[in-house]
């Protein structure tokens, strides 16, 4: 990712020549962007129920760590407000998608009587549709060079999911899906380069805590007709939170 990233970048700057100074003094723009996330927080955490942790010891993982990866891509739309000094502020709202998922999955120890081969728990977590909306206080270090710092109210909608199946013995299985919409709070900084006139390379990086989701996966009909198993549900809990790195082309007007 981080090579398709240097590369794009590259591949702009080739393509347009340096131009007149930046318009940051006020002015409605807009522009694509491309990223990845990193030093996102993958963990999601057995949290209960109590009767699902004690069947047996090391039955189910304390935490498993689904893999995040891929392409994010999205556009963002600002307007900046004149300057105060040598300050500019502006607020600015973005909308991203895209981003691959994969879940993790542990195998643990059998359960005599009931699973003499084991259990598998799997999880993953999920971002679809997020966005933000912030303000932005920045200033110019050259006329072709603008740094910034950004920060305000993000929105995401997730799904998390996790499952439980008895190896050899799929029919026994636990299954759950939470999707909701989160809220919390991200923050940044970045710098913009003019590589036209009104034509704007950005690079930026965003830290963002949406809180908790938590998910409950329940019995089968299966498990439902097994007494020690009635009513033993599998719990698990995983932070949305984490940093990401983009890339934009702006177009000021």
């Amino acid at each position: 990712m981080r090579r398709t990233l240097v590369a794009a970048t590259a591949a702009i700057a080739l393509y347009f020549s340096a131009g007149s100074a930046l318009a940051k003094d006020g002015g409605l723009y807009g522009g694509v962007l491309i990223g990845s996330q990193i030093g996102t927080e993958r963990n999601v955490d057995t949290i209960g129920t109590s009767a699902f942790n004690t069947l047996v010891p090391n039955s189910a993982p304390r935490q498993l760590k689904p893999k995040v990866e891929g392409v994010t891509y999205g556009g963002v739309l600002g307007l900046n407000f004149g300057s105060d000094g040598a300050l500019v502020w502006g607020v600015e709202a973005d909308v991203i998608g895209g981003g691959d998922f994969k879940s993790a999955s542990f195998s643990g120890a059998p359960i005599p009587g009931l699973a003499p081969a084991g259990i598998t728990t799997s999880a993953t977590k999920e971002y679809s549709l997020r966005g933000s909306l912030r303000g932005r206080l920045g200033t110019s270090l050259t006329d072709e060079i603008f740094v910034y710092g950004t920060g305000g109210v993000a929105f995401a909608q997730v799904e998390t999911k996790a499952s439980v199946v008895a190896n050899g013995a799929p029919t026994v299985a636990w299954n759950g899906t939470n999707e909701e919409t989160l809220t919390g709070w991200t923050l940044g900084a970045g710098a913009e380069f003019q590589i036209n006139d009104g034509i704007i390379l950005r690079s930026e990086y965003l830290y963002t805590d949406l809180g908790d989701s938590t998910v409950t996966a329940a019995g089968n009909s299966t498990v439902r007709g097994i007494a020690a198993l009635n009513g033993i549900d599998y719990v698990a809990r995983t932070d949305y939170r984490g940093g990401e790195v983009r890339l934009g082309l702006l177009f000021t007007f």
